[in-house]
């Protein structure tokens, strides 16, 4: 691997980075996909001062893993709870009406929900493992530094 920074002509408001660097953060970004707190946590703390470009990859997943992992949560109590009030409503009906069916309806889009929001993650942290690669620095860190002055 070439320890050379890489700046590009088709993204110059990106300040270098080397292959190795952008090697470990896209690895971050994959790795999140199956530790999604703690491997990126790991990671910023271990780069935080040696390397920007990673480290800010690294925040990026662990902030992004905090989000999902929050939109998870709410879409199994979703389903849980419309199951549940399905269930509460046929035990109160003396299950006159109940249907499998239904009942598969009610839990079977919850999980639906859940594996589709699962599988835009998994897209996400793919593209967002191929910018790292590419050398792209995470938008926040860019006008962390153009506010800071140390862009470039």
């Amino acid at each position: 691997m070439s320890q050379a920074p890489l700046l590009s002509a088709d993204k110059p408001e990106h300040p270098p980075t080397t292959s190795t660097e952008r090697t470990v953060a896209a690895m971050i970004h994959i790795a999140g996909i199956f530790a999604p707190l703690w491997v990126p946590l790991l990671a910023w703390f271990i780069h935080r001062k040696s390397s920007r470009f990673i480290a800010s990859h690294a925040w990026q997943e662990v902030v992004d893993g905090i989000v999902w992992k929050s939109i998870f949560l709410l879409a199994l109590v979703f389903s849980l709870v419309r199951g549940a009030i399905f269930l509460v409503n046929q035990f109160q009906t003396n299950w006159e009406n109940f249907s499998w069916v239904a009942l598969g309806w009610q839990f079977g889009t919850g999980v639906a929900i859940t594996l589709g929001l699962f599988i835009w993650n998994f897209g996400q942290a793919l593209n967002q493992a191929n910018k790292a690669r590419k050398g792209y620095w995470p938008k926040r860190e860019l006008k962390k530094q153009a506010k800071q002055g140390t862009l470039g």
